[in-house]
């Protein structure tokens, strides 16, 4: 069974914030006032990640040299795609909480999701071609393996109890 996702918590937790008329924190202000806990969330599963994707990569001394300062560079870049993802997630709570989400609402929040996953893609790819040509195609094609099958739990656990717009 999986655990529920403290962001998700938290963006849903704030729902009374944002329905309050007028004085309405922004998604900045928000994200600002629980910076701990996103930055804490964001490394713990970080190191989690580290460590499932050093137990699966089979590495060799050689290798590792080449591969770590690569996957450490892409963690870097991921995490600010995470911090835009957070946002989305609160602003979705932000309209879901003000009664439905609207059809302009729902189009927004459509094209900034539809251009982060585009962003994560592009992402990856940057970071295959750099594996592949620093390390080697197949220890780049492991790569992109281990962090689709992560990307897809990390999805699953942080997407599963949001409110699907009504």
């Amino acid at each position: 069974m999986l655990k529920r996702s403290p962001l998700v918590l938290l963006a849903f937790a704030s729902l009374p914030l944002f329905a309050a008329e007028g004085d309405e924190p922004s998604t900045q202000q928000v994200m600002q006032e629980h910076k701990a806990v996103i930055q804490n969330r964001i490394a713990d599963i970080d190191y989690r990640r580290k460590q499932i994707v050093e137990a699966n990569m089979a590495l060799s001394v050689q290798e590792g040299e080449a591969f770590w300062p690569i996957y450490n560079s892409y963690r870097t870049e991921v995490d600010k795609l995470s911090k835009d993802a957070i946002a989305l997630l609160l602003d979705y709570a932000r309209a879901y909480g003000q009664g439905s989400v609207n059809d302009e609402n729902a189009a927004q929040l459509q094209e900034r999701l539809l251009g982060l996953r585009k962003d994560q893609l592009e992402l990856k790819e940057k970071y295959a071609k750099r594996i592949a040509k620093e390390v080697s195609p197949r220890r780049s094609l492991r790569f992109l393996q281990i962090e689709d099958q992560l990307d897809a739990i990390s999805l699953l656990a942080n997407t599963s109890d949001v409110p699907l717009v009504e």
